[in-house]
């Protein structure tokens, strides 16, 4: 069994957004954000094609670092 390793919020999601660093974070995410407010404001893509499993991917990937980032204003660790 392995066991959790804890890592930085900045560690966590550079590695699971494939960024280089963590400097860049921040403009993937903004990134990410920017198409999902354009796909929902405009013409949603319809379901099944590429660019609306794009942006679903999106949402789930900017839910899940709501939720570390909840984790880490609550004064815990990121486990990974």
């Amino acid at each position: 069994m392995s066991r959790r390793r804890m890592v930085t919020l900045e560690q966590s999601w550079a590695d699971r957004l494939g960024v280089e660093s963590p400097a860049d974070i921040h403009g993937e995410l903004d990134a990410r954000l920017a198409g999902l407010v354009t796909a929902v404001r405009g013409d949603v893509p319809p379901a099944g094609s590429a660019e609306h499993a794009l942006r679903y991917g999106d949402l789930l990937e900017l839910a899940a670092f709501l939720t570390d980032a909840r984790t880490v204003l609550l004064g815990k660790e990121v486990q990974r």
